[in-house]
C-alpha cells in the first residue's frame, strides 16, 4: 500500500474508507490501484453504492479508467438526480391495466423475455437453478419463516410475477405480498449416502417447472442436520435472480435468520428499485453509439465447422486449479495492476484462437449491468448481459495480452446494458462462437469466513453458444467449466480448449513476459 505525504480532499478521504471496508483491508493510499488491491467490477458497484451514501458520486467507466483514489476524484461530478421508480415505464393504456394488488410495475427486461420464452419452450425445465447450502445454526423453523418474510418484504424481486399477454408488452408485476413455501424435514439420522440421496430428491422436487404467471418463483426447503444446523435449499427462476443475487439472497437470509436468534432486529438498507435498471437497459437499446459500435464489432460469416448440425446436444468439463496455484496468479494480477478476470480473459482467448485457428476471435463476456447509484449494490434482480469484445493479441506478451483484455472489457463498459438480443440483431444470430463468464460470489464466501454456511453453487444465465468457459473462484482455487454444444464440436475440442487454457494460465505466471503464445514452452 502506498503511504505518501498528500493532504487528502474530504472526497479522497471518505473513499480511502469506503475502499477499505469493502476490499476488507487497511492502509489504503490515495495512489494504491484498486485492482492491485483486490478489487473487480462487482466490487466497483459496491465502491460506488456506499460512496454515494456519503455524498461522493462516482461512475464505474471512471474506476476502471482512474482506479487510484487521487485519480477518480478528480472526475467527480455533482450526483444526478434519481429518477422514480416503474410506472413511466407504462403506456396510459397500460398503467390503467395494472390490478390492484400490484404495487409497482414494469417492462420485463429483454433477458428476462428471452429466459422465459426458453423456459416455455422446454415445459419449464430450464432455467429452474437450485442450491443447497449448510446453515451451522440450529433450526427454529418460526425465526426461519420470519426471516423469509423479512426478506421477501425488502425485496420487491422476490414478489414479482410476470404478464406476457395482457399488456401492450410483457411485464413483472409486483405483488404487495407473496408466500414463499418453505418446507421443513429432519434428516439428522441418515447416513452420508441417504443424505446425499434425499438431498438430491429435494432438490428434483423444488425444481418443478415454475409458471412465470404465477406467484411465488422461489421455494425453500430446511432439513435438521444435527442440533446444530440445517440444509437450507433454495430453487428459483432464473428470470428473478442471477448468481450474484441469488448469493446475496442468501447472505442477507442467513444472517438476518442468525440475528433473529440472537433476539437481533434486522435494520438494513433499502435497496435501489430493480425498475432503475429496466430504464437503463431500454435507453441502451436505443443508443447510437452503441449499436454503431456492434456493427464494428461484427464478424464474419459463422464457419462451417461450427455451424449447428441438428438439435443442441449440450455437455461439459470440468477442472480445478488448486489455492495456491490460484494463488500466484492473483499475485501477477496485482503485481500488473490487473484483476485476475483480465488474465483469465487473455488466457482464454489465446486457447480459443489456437485450438479453432480463428485470429481475433469475437468472445461474449458475461458483465453486470447494475446501476451507479445508492442502494444498487442491495438489489435483487437479472442484471447480466453478453457483451462481446476482441482482443488482438499479435505481438504480444501475456502480459500485455492481459493489459488488452482489461483495456478491452473497459471499452465495452459504455455499451454493457445494450441488450445481447439487440447485439444479434445487428451481427446475425451465430455470429460469436465462444462466451466467458469469471465469478467470485464474496457474499456466499463471506458467510463461510463467519462461519454460517458451507458454500454452495449459484448458476448464472447460459445463452446459445457453442462453447463458454466459467471460472468461479470458490475461496478454495478457481473452478473451471467448460460447456459445450455436441452438435457443433466434440470432445476432443472441448479437451483441447480447456488444456490450452490451462496451459496458457501456467505461462502467464510462470513467464508473464513471454510472447503470449500456448504453444511455446516454458523456460
Amino acid at each position: 500500500m502506498a503511504h505518501e505525504a498528500h493532504e487528502q480532499t474530504a472526497a479522497e478521504t471518505i473513499l480511502v474508507e469506503v475502499w477499505e471496508e469493502v476490499l476488507q483491508t487497511s492502509g489504503i493510499g490515495a495512489d494504491d490501484d484498486f485492482f492491485s488491491c483486490g478489487g473487480d467490477s462487482l466490487l466497483a458497484i459496491q465502491v460506488i453504492g456506499e460512496a454515494q451514501r456519503r455524498g461522493v458520486t462516482l461512475t464505474l467507466i471512471d474506476m476502471f479508467r482512474y482506479p487510484t483514489v487521487r485519480g477518480v476524484c478528480a472526475t467527480l461530478d455533482p450526483a444526478p438526480e434519481r429518477t422514480g421508480a416503474g410506472l413511466d415505464l407504462l403506456t396510459p393504456a397500460d398503467r390503467e391495466k395494472v390490478p390492484p394488488s400490484v404495487v409497482e410495475a414494469m417492462p420485463a427486461t429483454r433477458l428476462q423475455l428471452g429466459v422465459i420464452y426458453e423456459s416455455l419452450m422446454s415445459d419449464g425445465r430450464t432455467y429452474v437453478c437450485t442450491s443447497a447450502n449448510d446453515v451451522r445454526r440450529p433450526l427454529d423453523e418460526a425465526v426461519l419463516r420470519t426471516a423469509v418474510q423479512y426478506v421477501t418484504g425488502r425485496h420487491a424481486t422476490l414478489r414479482t410475477r410476470f404478464d406476457l399477454s395482457e399488456f401492450s408488452e410483457a411485464m413483472q408485476l409486483v405483488e404487495g405480498t407473496a408466500q414463499i413455501p418453505v418446507t421443513v424435514a429432519d434428516h439428522s439420522r441418515l447416513g452420508a449416502e441417504e443424505l446425499t440421496a434425499r438431498t438430491t430428491a429435494v432438490m428434483t422436487g423444488l425444481s418443478d417447472s415454475f409458471d412465470p404467471e404465477k406467484l411465488p418463483l422461489l421455494r425453500l426447503h430446511a432439513a435438521v442436520l444435527g442440533p446444530g444446523s440445517f440444509r437450507l435449499t433454495v430453487a428459483y427462476h432464473h428470470a428473478l435472480l442471477d448468481g450474484w443475487s441469488a448469493a446475496s439472497l442468501l447472505s442477507e437470509l442467513v444472517s438476518v435468520y442468525a440475528g433473529l436468534l440472537e433476539g437481533e432486529q434486522p435494520r438494513l438498507p433499502d435497496p435501489l428499485p430493480y425498475a432503475h435498471y429496466v430504464r437503463l437497459e431500454r435507453e441502451a437499446a436505443q443508443d447510437a453509439g452503441s449499436r454503431a459500435h456492434f456493427t464494428e464489432l461484427a464478424p464474419a460469416p459463422v464457419p462451417s465447422d461450427v455451424t449447428p448440425a441438428g438439435p443442441a446436444r449440450p455437455a461439459e468439463l470440468r477442472a480445478q486449479v488448486p489455492q495456491a496455484s490460484a494463488d500466484r496468479l492473483f499475485d501477477v494480477a496485482a503485481s500488473r495492476h490487473l484483476p485476475p478476470k483480465s488474465i483469465l480473459l487473455a488466457a482464454y482467448t489465446a486457447a480459443v484462437e489456437t485450438v479453432r485457428g480463428d485470429p481475433l476471435p469475437a468472445v461474449a463476456v458475461l458483465t453486470s449491468g447494475r446501476p451507479e447509484e445508492e442502494g444498487a449494490d442491495l438489489t435483487l434482480g437479472l442484471f447480466v448481459n453478453y457483451v462481446p469484445v476482441r482482443i488482438d493479441l499479435t505481438g504480444a506478451t501475456w502480459a500485455q495480452a492481459a493489459r488488452r483484455a482489461f483495456e478491452a472489457e473497459r471499452d465495452m463498459l459504455p455499451h454493457r446494458r445494450f441488450p445481447y438480443a439487440e447485439t444479434l440483431a445487428i451481427t446475425g444470430p451465430g455470429a460469436f462462437q465462444a462466451s466467458f463468464n469469471y465469478v467470485h460470489l464474496r457474499p456466499s464466501l463471506r458467510l463461510v469466513e463467519e462461519g454460517l454456511v458451507e458454500a454452495g453453487q449459484f448458476a448464472d444465465v447460459s445463452i446459445d453458444i457453442p462453447l463458454s468457459l466459467d471460472v468461479a473462484n470458490t475461496g478454495a482455487g478457481l473452478a473451471i467449466t467448460v460447456d459445450y454444444d455436441r452438435a457443433c464440436y466434440d470432445e476432443t475440442f472441448a479437451t483441447q480448449v480447456l488444456a490450452t487454457f490451462l496451459t496458457s494460465l501456467d505461462h502467464i505466471v510462470a513467464v508473464p513476459d513471454a510472447v503470449a503464445d500456448p504453444r511455446a514452452g516454458v523456460a
